[in-house]
């Protein structure tokens, strides 16, 4: 049976895609085989009469199932912009089931699915279509990728609490430095892991290069699943 996470965040570029192909790069080093996987896509440019998205083209980059991007991006606009407005500004209508499909049929040629979602988890994909709905809909454990800065306490707890009150389970939290001047860095890292619900899975050190490196806390317990 295949089995994936739902990876969201606390916001938008807080990190969800360094650590979805963190994580993509673990699990080949197990010697799984593994997709990574975009539901829907907003911010893209023209290449061979395709519309790529450059965080699509890392999953793809760091998977090694050798899917085709329309295999692993159901939904891709070219404007940088909230996906429900991207998608009615092409007179498109996201449909769940269709996602659902997509996810299905790679879902069938690997052992892992690493699901990266649109911004945060009630990011709106169409009219009242929240992320919240498309997770539901997946049944994936969610993984929550927290932007180390001010405000990211609030978020954070609100994100788990909305997660958990919908009866979706969370996995636990990466915590992603996102700014390396943060102030009492350490002190909100303690604070989280005493309030949040879920363990704090990993650490993403702020790094200055395309090589990013991971902390494992809690290893293992990404297949508690």
């Amino acid at each position: 049976m295949t089995k994936g996470w739902f990876v969201t965040g606390t916001d938008t570029e807080i990190g969800k895609t360094t650590f979805s192909t963190l994580l993509l790069d673990y699990l080949v080093k197990k010697d799984y085989l593994v997709t990574g996987f975009k539901p829907v896509a907003s911010g893209a440019s023209w290449q061979n009469n395709e519309l790529v998205n450059q965080d699509v083209q890392e999953l793809q980059r760091h998977s090694n199932a050798n899917l085709k991007l329309s295999q692993i991006n159901p939904y891709c606009f070219e404007p940088a912009i909230a996906p429900h407005i991207a998608a009615m500004g092409s007179h498109t209508v996201i449909h769940l089931d269709h996602i659902k499909r997509v996810y299905e049929e790679a879902a069938k040629q690997v052992d892992y699915v690493v699901v990266e979602g649109a911004g945060g988890i009630l990011v709106p994909l169409h009219e009242d279509l929240l992320t919240l709905d498309l997770c539901a809909t997946l049944s994936l454990p969610v993984i929550i990728v927290v932007g180390m800065r001010l405000g990211c306490i609030n978020h954070a707890l609100l994100t788990e609490k909305v997660i958990l009150s919908s009866g979706l389970t969370v996995l636990g939290w990466v915590a992603n430095q996102i700014n390396p001047e943060m102030p009492y860095y350490q002190e909100n890292i303690t604070t989280l892991n005493r309030l949040m619900t879920s363990p704090m899975l990993a650490e993403i050190p702020y790094q200055d290069s395309e090589k990013k490196e991971i902390l494992w806390i809690k290893e293992q317990s990404i297949f508690d699943i």
